[in-house]
């Protein structure tokens, strides 16, 4: 009985040896092709949003003063928070530090309760753009 058993696996071993040279997997090539209208829509849905959005963002200031201080906390910012856009304006007497670009006050919201833990006196505004 132990005999043909063994017999039956060595067979089934051998013969899924030579077979297994001879079996191989799919091969396919695939081919994705779209319309040249989907590339026209995104640039006009991205000049869109940037004629729309751009009045509507809003941004925290984190300081107001001179330049050598707006400096130090533009510095002091971009070494605590590195992964959001620091800018320092000029309004007349003064200059000021703007953080980020948020589409929602919500968003700003969140980052301002991160900022303020550093930058006390910041503040949420959505600065007004001039018309061309």
């Amino acid at each position: 009985m132990r005999f043909l058993a063994l017999k039956k696996s060595t067979i089934l071993a051998v013969s899924a040896f030579f077979y297994s040279g001879v079996v191989c997997a799919q091969q396919a090539e695939i081919n994705i092709s779209k319309d040249p209208k989907i590339d026209k829509l995104l640039t006009y849905q991205k000049e869109i949003n940037q004629e729309t959005d751009n009045n509507k963002r809003f941004k925290i200031q984190i300081f107001n003063g001179n330049l050598k201080n707006a400096q130090r906390s533009k510095s002091r910012f971009e070494s605590k928070y590195s992964d959001i856009s620091v800018t320092i304006k000029f309004e007349t007497p003064n200059y000021k530090v703007w953080v980020g670009d948020f589409r929602t006050s919500l968003e700003a919201d969140r980052y301002l309760l991160e900022v303020k833990e550093t930058f006390p006196n910041a503040f949420i505004f959505s600065p007004l753009k001039k018309k061309k």
